[in-house]
């Protein structure tokens, strides 16, 4: 995800330019505020490599990468240890 200014600065493009944020969600809006102002107080080119701790934080809340490899980590125990070894069934009409 990079945060870029458009090349020519128009109207529409200071209209359409905070449609794409996540400050209209809940759960990302405080991680990417604090991206945010790391690249306000250091600069695009140097926040790029100070704010890397907030970035990476802010695209895992985006992403949820980390946490789908948890939760699949956690089925594929789940479903070895708790595969049963079942019994042959009885033959046919053995009642």
């Amino acid at each position: 995800m990079a945060f870029l200014s458009p090349f020519f600065r128009n109207p529409i493009t200071d209209f359409t330019g905070p449609l794409i944020t996540a400050q209209s969600g809940v759960r990302c809006a405080d991680f990417e505020m604090k991206l945010m102002n790391c690249y306000e107080a250091y600069g695009y080119p140097k926040g790029m490599e100070v704010c890397q701790a907030y970035y990476d934080d802010f695209k895992e809340c985006c992403t949820r990468d980390k946490q789908m490899s948890r939760v699949q980590a956690m089925q594929n125990e789940r479903e070895r240890q708790a595969k049963p070894e079942y019994e042959k069934p009885p033959a046919m009409h053995a009642f």
